[in-house]
């Protein structure tokens, strides 16, 4: 199977899902990805490796010595992929409420651009790269949420 016919797979695992959950009148407003599965997937792995980088070197630097705001990022963004791991296994990543998409791409987005400015005010290349990329390219992902539940986006 194909890339993208497992990706087709997968959101019509998650179509299904949302009209099971109409049918009982608990869709709640909801908030469609509309990106694109490739371009998805690919800034989703680039948007992982820079997490897994920020919290690597920020676990790394806290290590040795500690800083307040830099444990506040390493906090937003395990929250933020824990939310995103729970909604990927309940099949709403992809189609979330508000607060579900706040909570998993937006805090680990914007907790990953936090990570950056510390990983520079710190002066920890490793940081600041891992914090930007997460940044960068989770961003796009973050934006493509619109309001509304759009079945069958390719």
């Amino acid at each position: 199977m194909s890339i993208q016919e497992v990706l087709a797979k997968r959101r019509g695992k998650t179509d299904e899902h949302i009209r099971a959950l109409e049918q009982k009148g608990k869709a709640g407003k909801r908030y469609t990805a509309m990106m694109p599965n490739i371009p998805f997937l690919i800034l989703g792995l680039l948007c992982d490796a820079g997490w897994i980088m920020q919290l690597i070197a920020s676990w790394r630097f806290l290590s040795s010595q500690f800083s307040f705001p830099l444990l506040l990022t390493v906090i937003a963004v395990i929250v933020g992929v824990g939310m995103t791991v729970y909604l990927n296994l309940i099949h709403e990543k992809e189609i979330a409420l508000g607060y579900q998409k706040d909570l998993s791409f937006g805090l680990t987005v914007f907790a990953g651009l936090a990570g950056g400015v510390m990983g520079l005010l710190l002066g920890d290349s490793w940081i600041a790269a891992g914090g930007f990329l997460n940044f960068v390219t989770g961003l796009p992902i973050y934006l493509s949420f619109k309001p509304g539940i759009h079945y069958g986006v390719q």
